[in-house]
């Protein structure tokens, strides 16, 4: 009990509540654990319980037209997962949660959702900001639809970082592999195998294991815009040549 005390109150969510509101909800909830690659729950089954990540991250995807899935987000710390459809009749997952790393997540019921935790106003404030920056999000995806895949690849890179704030440094928290950035823009892992080794070769991002840096935050700016007439040369050379179209 005293372990999910703590832990609530460590979410911006729960924060403003005291110790023995806390204490009171604190019984209505469960930490679970899951895996790394770990499905946490499927596309098209039925809500029963939510969620709030404590530590790590997920991959929210849905199938695609072959046998790939497409990422629709990655969520970490303090995030809701299952919320969208929650409140809907016979609600069901409109896509699945894969852990993305070793996770530890809050469960509780949906009727708890929406009978208790919905009449909170820091949960309820956290639950609409979450659901419409989840809307901009697909709504910023199909903006980027029509664009070169370097800059979407650019895009998402910087969206992740900003996502994170300005105290979390240059580094994506988030771990993330070729095949997932490509799943998540919608091209090849080798087109982004590719295009992430020429940003390697020029400084303007390192990769340590499945984390990325942007040391030039700056020139993938650029890229992502294609705004000045030094970096559409760049862009428009032999180093792009072999990752367009998506």
């Amino acid at each position: 009990m005293l372990d999910v005390t703590q832990r609530l109150k460590s979410l911006d969510s729960f924060n403003p509540l005291g110790e023995t509101s806390l204490k009171e909800l604190s019984s209505h909830f469960e930490i679970v654990y899951v895996k790394n690659r770990e499905i946490l729950f499927k596309e098209d089954t039925p809500i029963q319980d939510l969620y709030i990540v404590l530590y790590g991250s997920f991959k929210i995807q849905k199938k695609g037209s072959n046998s790939s899935p497409v990422i629709l987000n990655f969520l970490n710390r303090g995030e809701f997962l299952g919320i969208a459809m929650a409140g809907l009749t016979y609600p069901v997952y409109p896509a699945t949660a894969v852990a993305n790393e070793d996770a530890a997540l809050l469960r509780f019921s949906r009727n708890y959702f929406l009978n208790v935790l919905m009449k909170i106003d820091s949960v309820r404030a956290t639950v609409t900001r979450q659901i419409s920056e989840r809307f901009l999000e697909f709504q910023h995806d199909r903006c980027m639809e029509n664009v070169r895949t370097h800059q979407r690849v650019a895009d998402l890179l910087l969206r992740l970082l900003d996502r994170q704030g300005e105290k979390s440094g240059s580094q994506i928290l988030i771990p993330l592999t070729r095949k997932d950035i490509a799943q998540r823009v919608g091209t090849k892992a080798e087109t982004v195998i590719r295009i992430l080794s020429i940003w390697n070769k020029k400084g303007w991002i390192k990769t340590v294991d499945r984390h990325i840096a942007i040391i030039n935050y700056q020139q993938l700016k650029e890229v992502r815009d294609e705004r000045t007439p030094e970096y559409t040369q760049i862009a428009t050379s032999d180093d792009f040549e072999d990752v367009e179209p998506a």
